[in-house]
């Protein structure tokens, strides 16, 4: 479940050790967002970053990268709070949630797909850090 963000703690999330930080930033237009969970995987030329948020549409998010190289997701999941509620469980509002890139991540290369209250990001690998295969002629 997410939680409520708290602009005055700063929360680090490390991919594979080398790469993804994301902090839970101090902006004042966010203070009352709250930080979806989220799950990190690298792979050889690619990471992958899943976050959660439930009840929001494709109109409603909006994914930038910034010239530090960060990340920056916010979503709103535009669920009408009903009156007389006496018990909840989710979460209505705004989610915001960065990721600081390494410089072996290319931020021109970033798709994101939206499905089933997931939003999915893969970034790529610079060519110039992904692995390559030498082929031997002799």
């Amino acid at each position: 479940m997410a939680k409520a963000m708290d602009p005055d703690k700063q929360s680090r999330y490390e991919g594979s050790g080398k790469g993804a930080v994301g902090t839970a930033e101090s902006l004042v237009e966010m203070e009352s967002a709250f930080l979806p969970d989220a799950a990190i995987y690298e792979a050889e030329d690619t990471l992958l970053l899943r976050l959660d948020l439930p009840g929001v549409e494709k109109g409603n998010v909006q994914v930038e990268v910034d010239e530090t190289n960060t990340l920056q997701i916010r979503a709103k999941n535009g669920l009408a709070e009903p009156s007389g509620i006496l018990h909840r469980e989710f979460l209505v509002g705004d989610y915001y949630r960065s990721f600081r890139l390494g410089q072996e991540y290319d931020k021109d290369a970033i798709t994101a797909k939206l499905e089933n209250g997931i939003l999915e990001l893969t970034v790529s690998k610079r060519e110039e850090v992904k692995p390559r295969k030498i082929s031997i002629t002799a």
